[in-house]
């Protein structure tokens, strides 16, 4: 038993690296590592879970809490465990300060504690040298936690403030793609050029967050103004629709907005594991034939459209993971359901 008990410092100096590599790995690379992303896959899953069994889409807000306590509860206690097991597999390596015992097991589990958090209590001391060094490290590792934490929410936080820009800036100019696209042939100083100007920069930012931290994709919003699962499906179909059925020359910019709106949706399909959807109707123009849009024929917008018909059943798919109906997305021609 003590042999075994001897060798628990393996598996713990092993959780104890393996915690800093993935707090390394989601800080500063990926947004996610193999820990967390499993961590957070299994999160996300049972949160759409609580809201199938539920039927409140309200619970998809609560999301963002679970996925970030979720992995920094994950980190805090998988480092506290691989310490405990290192200080555990000496016997004598921490003793009681005011009897000079050897510490239990529970005074073990309460001195690595104190000691990642960097409280320093002092009421269990380690009984030598060496052990004094890995104490030394284990407040190092655990300062080096809540350093990580910082540095992992932060940039979530401000993402997520962008996405709701962003996404209540599309609601605004139009909530359907319909709506969006003759409002800003109405609105707008200069029309559909002056959308895409205004959106492309925050498209392009909105992308490189994303494509640095896909995870964020699992987060959602409780409004629907907010919410990028929304806003993002209804301008790409209002950018196919001002490509395809349009019969003026496309905004200069259309091209850039439609690769940043592809590259988002791409890397939503890298975290989504839903099931696959179909591709959606195409939108009903009648909405802006009332409006004195010259349009092009049917066959060309449906030939236009089929060209881009993976990225839309990725759009679709984006609403159906927010629980939007497409129809709330762009009025759908009812004939070509």
């Amino acid at each position: 038993m003590d042999n075994l008990r001897n060798l628990l410092w393996i598996p713990g100096a092993l959780l104890v690296l393996a915690v800093l590599l993935d707090a390394l790995l989601s800080c500063l690379q990926s947004g996610e590592g193999r820990l967390s992303g499993w961590v957070h896959r299994r999160i996300y899953a049972a949160v759409r879970w609580v809201v199938r069994v539920t039927g409140q889409r309200s619970w998809l807000a609560w999301s963002t809490f679970a996925l970030i306590f979720g992995t920094l509860l994950t980190w805090t206690a998988l480092l506290w465990l691989g310490w405990t097991l290192v200080f555990w597999a000496q016997p004598g390596a921490l003793e009681v300060a005011k009897t000079g015992k050897a510490a239990s097991f529970a005074d073990t589990v309460y001195f690595v504690g104190y000691t990642i958090s960097t409280l320093g209590l002092g009421d269990i001391v380690a009984s030598s040298d060496l052990w004094k060094i890995l104490t030394d490290f284990t407040a190092i590792f655990g300062f080096f936690l809540l350093t990580f934490a910082i540095t992992f929410i932060v940039p979530v936080a401000q993402a997520r403030s962008a996405r709701r820009q962003f996404a209540l800036t599309v609601y605004r100019a139009g909530p359907t793609a319909q709506e969006l696209v003759v409002n800003a042939m109405h609105d707008y100083p200069d029309g559909l050029q002056g959308l895409l100007d205004s959106l492309h920069s925050r498209l392009n930012m909105l992308d490189a967050q994303h494509l640095s931290t896909p995870n964020l994709h699992r987060f959602h919003s409780r409004d629907r103004r907010e919410s990028l699962d929304a806003a993002l499906p209804v301008l790409g179909e209002a950018l196919l629709i001002i490509g395809g059925a349009l019969q003026e020359d496309a905004p200069k910019a259309l091209r850039l907005s439609l690769d940043s709106v592809d590259s988002l949706t791409r890397s939503y399909e890298h975290v989504y594991s839903g099931p696959e959807v179909s591709i959606p109707p195409p939108p009903d123009l009648q909405a802006l034939r009332e409006a004195g849009v010259p349009l092009r024929s049917a066959t060309e917008f449906a030939a236009y459209l089929h060209a881009y018909q993976d990225l839309r059943r990725r759009l679709h798919s984006m609403a159906g993971s927010g629980h939007w109906r497409w129809d709330e997305i762009a009025q759908v021609d009812a004939s070509r359901r």
